[in-house]
């Protein structure tokens, strides 16, 4: 990781992709599986969670400095290398965005329900009024607005969060039943969590691209052009804003749940009670409003950032299948435009079908998320190797020898666990 700290006149500038970045992966991956990780299997998820982000952060780094390098987003690079694996990739996000939209909001209306007493209003309207606010949000505001929203949520998260971490250690950890046995973590469903963990922790791999995409809009907003290190910089500040957070969430898992027998499961709405009466109920009554902000932050965030990513992605894969690398003009912006919004719509209003029909099972909708991604999480990881390492990328924005062999390594364990999952589902 770069050690470099951008100047103050550059310094907001430069902040933004990595937010968004880190907001993407602090959603489910965190205030669900973190979470879960710590209730069901305790402290040892500390060592899988930081292996996941060690061996995982050269795919995601390379999203940005690709975007530094060329000028471009990771889309390119995959269709340097065939029309063919981008046309995989849009199949892949395409085939997935929904569900992940749907997972999402399903959980968001859930601490809204619970955590925040609109039980008045039944969840899935609560899902449909999120997802309608949120796509009129973006609608207006575009990148420069959902940029504006992740800062504040950011600040907001990192206060809160904080306070419930520091209040579970300072309690301690919560009496074990003498009767507790653990959920065995390479069978059954503690591998379908560890499985829907890697997936995601700290993201699905194709947050890599997003911010690869991320970096190129947050160009054009500021009329700046960061430097690599500038670029790698606000990288590595979202990334390491996330491994701060999954630790924090699986500590108040492992303190607070771990030893008393107590599953974290059902849907939205059954999730969020049992984890607000938990936290409560070891912490302390104050901390009711503490742990509901922290989780809806957490969960918001990552709702609103999928959403607009989902979208930029599909329609900047139809540009360069479309266009190629011809320069954007008015007329080819204002059809992209056109495209993103109607995406956004679609999107929304599929994401909400989606969870209508399937909301009794939102931790299982999510499961199947997750485990999809990790399945695939290779093949992108693979593409995104080949494209750093392209002829064009110069040579002095290529990655280390060291970073280049952590991503070999990477490749190969995300390979090998995979090969592992599927064989146990023969």
């Amino acid at each position: 990781m770069t050690n470099f700290t951008p100047n103050k006149k550059s310094l907001f500038k430069v902040i933004g992709p990595g937010l968004l970045f880190a907001s993407t992966a602090i959603g489910t991956s965190h205030l669900v599986l973190s979470t879960r990780a710590g209730a069901h299997h305790g402290m040892i998820y500390l060592w899988i969670i930081l292996g996941a982000l060690l061996l995982k952060y050269p795919f995601f780094e390379f999203g940005p400095r690709y975007a530094a390098a060329t000028g471009y987003s990771l889309l390119k690079g995959y269709k340097d290398q065939g029309t063919w694996v981008l046309t995989i990739f849009m199949m892949i996000i395409s085939l997935n965005m929904f569900a992940v939209t749907g997972a999402i909001a399903a959980v968001t209306a859930g601490l809204l329900a619970t955590m925040f007493g609109m039980t008045s209003l039944s969840v899935p309207l609560l899902a449909g009024l999120v997802l309608g606010i949120s796509v009129l949000l973006l609608l207006l505001g575009g990148y420069r607005g959902l940029d504006g929203i992740i800062k504040v949520i950011s600040v907001v998260l990192l206060i809160t969060v904080f306070i419930a971490f520091f209040a579970v250690l300072i309690k301690g950890n919560v009496s074990a039943n003498t009767e507790f046995t653990s959920i065995p973590l390479l069978e059954g469903a503690g591998l379908t969590l560890l499985i829907s963990l890697l997936g995601w922790m700290p993201s699905g791999m194709e947050a890599s691209t997003m911010s690869s995409i991320w970096t190129i809009e947050k160009a054009k907003a500021t009329n700046y052009n960061p430097q690599l290190k500038e670029s790698l910089f606000d990288f590595n500040l979202g990334y390491i804003f996330a491994l701060i957070l999954a630790i924090m969430f699986m500590t108040i898992g492992a303190y607070t749940v771990y030893g008393t027998g107590t599953i974290l499961d059902g849907n939205a709405t059954e999730f969020s009670n049992k984890l607000l009466k938990v936290f409560v109920s070891n912490v302390g009554d104050w901390s009711y409003y503490i742990i509901a902000i922290a989780a809806l932050g957490t969960i918001y965030g990552t709702l609103i950032t999928v959403l607009d990513a989902f979208p930029r992605c599909i329609v900047r894969g139809v540009r360069i299948l479309r266009y190629g690398e011809i320069e954007e003009n008015d007329s080819q912006q204002h059809f992209l435009d056109s495209l993103y919004k109607l995406i956004l719509i679609v999107l929304g209003i599929g994401s909400f079908c989606l969870f209508y029909f399937s909301a009794a099972s939102m931790l299982q909708l999510l499961q199947f998320v997750t485990i999809l991604s990790f399945i695939y999480s290779p093949f992108i990881a693979y593409i995104n190797l080949k494209a750093i390492q392209s002829p064009s990328v110069p040579d002095s924005y290529k990655p280390s020898t060291l970073l280049l062999t952590t991503a070999y390594i990477g490749l190969f364990v995300l390979v090998a666990f995979a090969m592992y999952y599927l064989w146990t589902l023969l």
